[in-house]
This record gives C-alpha cells, sequence and structure tokens, in this order.
C-alpha cells in the first residue's frame, strides 16, 4: 500500500542522510589533521515501481540512496614549520613509504611529517621508511632503484687529492745573485808576453747535471790589463762570454740548459812578483772522471781499480777507491763482492759494467770483498752507454757524480782520473743553491726565513683523516720573471718509505732481458736530511704578470727518496717518470705524491706482486693547482691564478678537497627533494632524493588510516619520478600541507543535512498519523 512505501522511503533518507552528517563530521573532525582531503558524498533517488495512472504508466520513487563517496584531491594550504624534515608537495604526487616489517607492503601520503629515527631512517610518526634514490657525490646523479631513504650519521674522512694555492708573488724582489769568485795569481813584467791562466769546474745546475766550465784568463803585464778573457762551455766548446784589452774582473753567463744567469769574478786575481803563478776555484769535489791511464784500454773481465783523493765541504782531503768491471764472457765470482750485497745481485750479464765505490780504501785490497771501508755506491749491469754513477761523501749530503765514458776496454792498461787545470783528481763544485738543496730536516727550522721571499701555509688530510699542514716557500732567481717553489710538509710526519730504510736509494730496472741494479748506500743522510719535501719546481711569468710556462719541476720518489724529474726545462710533462706516478692529474695539474701512513714499497724484504701494487695505489696523490693547467701541450690559465704583480707577497685564495671525520649537525631539503647533510667537518654531501609517485586516478586510492592509501586497481598502478618531473610537484621544506576542508562549506552542508533529516523525519510522522486514521475505520 501506499503509506506504507512513504515510510520506507523516508527511512532510506534518514539513513543517507545519516552517512552524509558522518561524513561533514569526519570532514570537520579532520581540520586540522596534515594533508587530510576532505570527502563528498553525493546521493540518488531509488526508482523501484511503477503505478498506472490517466496518462498511463508512471513510476514512483522509493526513497533515497548514496551515489558516491570519494575525497577531494585538491591541494592544501602550507604550514611553515621549524623542522627541515617536514615536506609538502606543491603540486601532484604522494610520498612513498614502506613498512620495515613486513616486505611488499608500499603506502603513499601526501602527509610529510617526517623524522629521523635511532638508526638513521627517515620515517613517518608510525615508523614506515620513506623511499628516495641515494646521490653519488662525485656526479650529483641518483644511484639504483628506489629504497629507503637512511641518513648517514657520520661523514668518513676524504683524502686530500687538489689543493689550490692561489698567490702573487711581488714582482719588486729583487733577484738572486749568484757569483763563483775566482782566485790566483799572475805576474807578468812589463815587455814580456802576456801569460794565460785556466782552471775548470763544475757547476750543478737545478736540473741536477754537471756543466763544465773552463775559464782562460791572459794577463798583459804592459797594458796592465787582461789583454783576453774566455768563458767556455767544455762539452760543446760554447763560449758563453768573452772579452778582450780589457781591466774588467767579471763577466756574467748563462748556463745552457736551465739558462740560470751566473756572474764569474776574478777580482781576487792578484799580480805579484814570486808567487805561483795559476787561478783555481774554491769548493768541494763535485765530479770525477775516469780515464784509461797512458791510452791504454784497460783488460775486460778483470776488477781494476784507482784510488780517488777528493775535497769535501770543508776542505779535508777524504780516500777513495773505485772499482770497474767489464763483463765479456766471464762475469766475476759472487764472492768478489762484498757479503752484504751478494743476494742483491742481478744475474751479471754480458756487455755491461760492474762498480763499487769505497770510503777508505784498505790497503792492500784488490778486490771489492777485501775492502773494510765503507760501500758508498755500488751498481750491476751497467749499460756500456750510461757509464755514470753517484754517491755521497760517508755522513754527508755531499754528492759526487762519477764518469767513465772514457775508458775503454780489450787492453792491459790501468784506470786514470782525467784532472782538473789544478791537477786535482776531481772537478770542484760550484752549485747553484735552490730551496730543495737548503732544506735540512734535522734542523728545528728545515728553511730559514731568509732562504725564501714568500710562503703559504694549508691543512690537508691523509685517507685515515689526520691533517697535516703543507707550506709552499717561494723565492726569486737570477732569471727575470722566473720564481722557484718548494712544497713541503712537517718532517716529523713524513712516512714515505725512503725515510725509514737504512738503505733508501735501490734501483731496479730492466733493459730488455738484463736486471740493472743500482745502490747508494751512503743517501741516507741524504734522504734524512730532505724529509718533508714532497716537489720542488720553477714558474716563469710573462711581462703581463701571468704564469707563462712550469718547467724543471721534480718530485721525490716515495720509494728511493731520489729527486724525480716530471716537467722538463721546455715545461713539457715527463712521458715516464722513474717512480712511475702519472705527472698530470684529472684536472691538468702536476702531482705530488705524499705518504703519513708508512707504506712498504720495498721489494728488499720481497714482496708480493699484488702487495706492492696496492702499496703504491695507496700513496697519497695530490694535484697542485697554482691557477694554470696542461691541455693539448700548453699550460693554460684559469680566472683566478698566480701572478707576479708590483705589490706585496700575499695569498689570493686557498682550499682542498680533503676532510678529517665529521658528525651530523644538520639536515636541509631543496625543492627538488634532495636531502643533504651538513657535517662537523664541514662538509655539505647531497645524500639522497625523496622519491615521489603518482596514479592516474587517485580519488581511488584505498583509505589505509595514519594518513596513508593504498593503491587499488581501480587507481592504477604508481608511476614514480623525480620531484619536479613528469607532472609531478616539488618539495616545500620546511612545509606541511593542511587539510583542504573548508570550515563554512561543511557547516552549509551540516545544515542542508539537518533540514533534510527533519523533513524525513516529519514524512514519517505524518505517514504514521494517516496509517492511525485508516485502523480507526474499522472502530
Amino acid at each position: 500500500m501506499g503509506l506504507t512505501d512513504a515510510l520506507f522511503a523516508s527511512t532510506s533518507g534518514l539513513r543517507s542522510l545519516g552517512h552524509g552528517m558522518s561524513v561533514v563530521g569526519d570532514n570537520v573532525a579532520n581540520l586540522n589533521t596534515s594533508a587530510f582531503k576532505g570527502a563528498r558524498i553525493t546521493f540518488s533517488d531509488v526508482m523501484a515501481q511503477r503505478i498506472n495512472t490517466s496518462s498511463g504508466s508512471g513510476q514512483m520513487g522509493r526513497g533515497a540512496s548514496i551515489n558516491a563517496l570519494y575525497p577531494m584531491m585538491q591541494q592544501g594550504s602550507f604550514e611553515s614549520t621549524a623542522s627541515p624534515t617536514d615536506l609538502a608537495i606543491a603540486g601532484n604526487g604522494f610520498f612513498i613509504l614502506k613498512d620495515p616489517k613486513s616486505a611488499g607492503n608500499t603506502f603513499y601520503t601526501r602527509d610529510g611529517q617526517f623524522l629521523v629515527e635511532k638508526q638513521g631512517y627517515l620515517v613517518n610518526p608510525a615508523g614506515l621508511r620513506v623511499q628516495g634514490w641515494q646521490i653519488d657525490e662525485v656526479s650529483g646523479d641518483i644511484t639504483g632503484a628506489l629504497q629507503d631513504i637512511q641518513i648517514q650519521r657520520s661523514s668518513p674522512p676524504v683524502q686530500t687529492s687538489k689543493i689550490d694555492v692561489i698567490t702573487n708573488l711581488d714582482a719588486r724582489e729583487e733577484l738572486e745573485n749568484i757569483e763563483i769568485p775566482l782566485e790566483g795569481n799572475v805576474y807578468v813584467a812589463s815587455g814580456d808576453p802576456p801569460q794565460t791562466i785556466t782552471t775548470n769546474f763544475v757547476v750543478r745546475d737545478i736540473n741536477g747535471q754537471d756543466i763544465p766550465i773552463k775559464v782562460e784568463l791572459t794577463w798583459n803585464g804592459t797594458t796592465q790589463k787582461w789583454d783576453s778573457y774566455q768563458i767556455i762551455y767544455e762539452t760543446t766548446g760554447e763560449v758563453l762570454a768573452s772579452g778582450a784589452d780589457t781591466t774588467a774582473t767579471k763577466a756574467t753567463i748563462e748556463l745552457p740548459l736551465t739558462k740560470e744567469k751566473i756572474l764569474i769574478n776574478w777580482s781576487n786575481v792578484t799580480h805579484e812578483d814570486g808567487l805561483q803563478e795559476g787561478l783555481n776555484v774554491p769548493g768541494p769535489a763535485g765530479l770525477i772522471k775516469l780515464d784509461n791511464d797512458n791510452n791504454t784500454p784497460i783488460p775486460e773481465n778483470t776488477w781494476k781499480s784507482i784510488d780517488v783523493t777528493v775535497k769535501d765541504i770543508n776542505g779535508n782531503d777524504v780516500s777513495l777507491r773505485i772499482y770497474l768491471y767489464f763483463q765479456n764472457g766471464t762475469p766475476p765470482n759472487n764472492t768478489d763482492f762484498p757479503a752484504e750485497i751478494r743476494d742483491k745481485l742481478p744475474e751479471l750479464a754480458d756487455g755491461r759494467w760492474h762498480y763499487l765505490v769505497f770510503q777508505p780504501p784498505t790497503t792492500g785490497a784488490t778486490l771489492p770483498a777485501d775492502e773494510n771501508g765503507t760501500l758508498l755506491s755500488w751498481g750491476a749491469n751497467i749499460s756500456d752507454i750510461k757509464r755514470n754513477a753517484s754517491f755521497f761523501l760517508d755522513g754527508t749530503t755531499q754528492k759526487i757524480d762519477l764518469n767513465w765514458d772514457n775508458v775503454d776496454t780489450g787492453g792491459a792498461g790501468n784506470l786514470a782520473t782525467i784532472q782538473s787545470e789544478s791537477g786535482e783528481d776531481f772537478f770542484r763544485l760550484q752549485q747553484i743553491n735552490t730551496l730543495y738543496d737548503q732544506w735540512d730536516a734535522r734542523k728545528d727550522t728545515p728553511l730559514a726565513s731568509t732562504d725564501y721571499t714568500y710562503r703559504t701555509t694549508l691543512t690537508i688530510y691523509d685517507s685515515l683523516g689526520t691533517p697535516h699542514e703543507v707550506t709552499i716557500y717561494y723565492d726569486r732567481t737570477s732569471r727575470d720573471n722566473v720564481y722557484e717553489f718548494l712544497v713541503a710538509c712537517n718532517p716529523d710526519e713524513d712516512q714515505r718509505d725512503f725515510t725509514f730504510d737504512s738503505v733508501p736509494m735501490q734501483w731496479t730496472t730492466t733493459e730488455g732481458s738484463v736486471t740493472v741494479k743500482r745502490e747508494i748506500p751512503s743517501g741516507n743522510t741524504l734522504t734524512q736530511v730532505k724529509k718533508g719535501v714532497l716537489m720542488y719546481g720553477r714558474v716563469e711569468f710573462d711581462n703581463q704578470g701571468n704564469i707563462k710556462n712550469f718547467y724543471d719541476t721534480y718530485r721525490v720518489d716515495p720509494n728511493t727518496g731520489d729527486i724525480v724529474q716530471i716537467v722538463n726545462d721546455s715545461g713539457n710533462p715527463v712521458s715516464d717518470t722513474i717512480d712511475g706516478f702519472d705527472v698530470i692529474g684529472s684536472h691538468g695539474y702536476p702531482i705530488v705524491t705524499a705518504d703519513f701512513l708508512g707504506l712498504n714499497l720495498d721489494q728488499d724484504p720481497p714482496q708480493t706482486d699484488e702487495t706492492l701494487a696496492a702499496a703504491y695505489n695507496d700513496i697519497q696523490k695530490i694535484e697542485l693547482n697554482f691557477g694554470y693547467y696542461y691541455k693539448d701541450g700548453a699550460w693554460r690559465s684559469e680566472s683566478v691564478r698566480t701572478t707576479q704583480y708590483a705589490t706585496s707577497n700575499s695569498t689570493i685564495f686557498y682550499d682542498q678537497d680533503g676532510y678529517g671525520p665529521g658528525y651530523l649537525e644538520s639536515i636541509s631539503v631543496d625543492t627538488e627533494g634532495v636531502l643533504t647533510g651538513h657535517y662537523s667537518n664541514g662538509r655539505v654531501i647531497p645524500l639522497w632524493m625523496v622519491g615521489l609517485a603518482n596514479f592516474n586516478a587517485p580519488e581511488m586510492l584505498d583509505k589505509a588510516g595514519g594518513n596513508l592509501y593504498r593503491e587499488t586497481t581501480h587507481s592504477g598502478p604508481p608511476v614514480t619520478g623525480k620531484p619536479g618531473t613528469n607532472g609531478l610537484g616539488s618539495i616545500a621544506p620546511n612545509s606541511l600541507e593542511q587539510s583542504n576542508v573548508d570550515l563554512g562549506e561543511q557547516f552549509v552542508k551540516m545544515i542542508t543535512i539537518q533540514r533534510g533529516f527533519q523533513a524525513d523525519a516529519r514524512t514519517i510522522t505524518v505517514t504514521d498519523a494517516m496509517l492511525e486514521e485508516l485502523i480507526n475505520l474499522k472502530r
């Protein structure tokens, strides 16, 4: 009957409007819930019955039902917060969360209330972990797949691999004055023929090469002038300086390779009657050249020796004995060598030289094994075209070069020395003292303040994060617009292999199938003196005050302690260095090598190839940037670079890329969702990028509570990506998205629902009264 239908229709309205009020209540209740998306409910009528009317069939509604209920995904406003891990999405997308307690349980949320928990994971208040991509620190790109974001609480140390030092060197500094004083006496009576006095010596240039120089002076007693003077480069016969009919007592020469300017001064030469005539130069022994006695070649397969007396730095005589053996079919007996080196000898080869130098010689000894003196230097299998060696006087840093290029074999003669003009067995040494030469690690201050014009210091780090001070010293040279520089660390912190080896200066090389061995036991004193020296070199400026060339640059071999050229006198990097390390780094700067950990690079005692290779790989390699880099065969300048202007010496800028260990102090997030860690050691490291996901139908996501959503078949699969790409929104750090519920709108809906509910209730009341009247008809 119709009245009963009216009751049920009104009841459906009450039921639907009750649900509508529940939705309004839920929206109002979540007015302050972060990122809450208010729901909207809509209703539809129910058509269930047809009735006949005078105009035909008609339809009668049976009440109301719920048509749809879904969240409104419009953007909410942002609330600023003090937490850097509070994140909001400006635009489309959801944060991706995973439950660590169950695999594959993935949730999505707009609520960015995140914090870092005790294990470093970025989580929401329920402990679900935020998903993102890890960032490669070097390239800055994301790596791998989406994973749990875990913030590193500590920053591991990073060893220094590049030093930037930009300075200005005062162009007003005076040039260095290098002077070689000559002494002697020449007397010529008036009317007598002019007399010539000569001397020869070697100048050791900054390359360590001995340049033989000969000086000839001709005195005219009648004119009381020098008829002539000549200063000759003996190797080529080139006249470096000359003059005639002059009273000049000084001349400046330029060395042929390094172009160093040297003043030769013979103003102390006297002209007194009765004194011995002659010319000499002061200085210690620097070069010994061997020859055949009376031009008779020495025999092969026989030990030949010669005793030589040299002058040390204090002018004292030092006795030496030099042994040579040229092998042609018959090697010397192993027992011919001193016992301490027998196990170091390679297989001895034909057509090769073997040599030893002792101080002092033992009386009556004819074989090296019989010598009781100190072994200064030895070598085996020395090439016939490389007949040279070096040694140091025992306990000193006085280096003496040995050369036997003039020694021939195949006869029955003896060894002799090519004597200097003064009749000595050796050539006196005149050395250009560089910053490298003046460094003495045995002193409290290895380099005196008078030895350089400027220095600058910065701190670098080894692989363990230990800080070390590195100082760069600068000084003028005798060449215009040329400075020398020395890079050094604290000698006490220098742990390179040569610093603790009893015999550091050892070389083993191969020439085809022949193993060549050289050793300088007497070099131990030098290596101790040069502890701390990392690099020495020279820079040349142009007339605009900019560096135009690096040249004559060296570093110290961490194994042997010997100085190794890495850039030649033309400014070109050396292609095959003795120490085996690269010359130019990836940025185009020259490489310094250092070791603060004490890596063992020796093969005595033998190491496996893998162990030795690992030790060489662990040597700290540091690029040195003065604002100039090498590319395509030339040195090129950067926008900020070392200069030589007429203003005070100063450090304009310095930096290095190493760090000690540090601890996380704060986190920051940018609009691209990159989480950056700020550590106590000063490092600022991009760590992670927050991942976002979006859906084709986000309204169809399943609410999981706690501001979380789940994927459904109706929402479609998630499309993940970086913030700000592919339609995804950007990240607003220090912000939270507020609820998008409009309270005024909800109140209006509340009123309309209330009135509808009230009207439905009245319909039921009226229908009840009508039924009562109907029942009363029976009475």
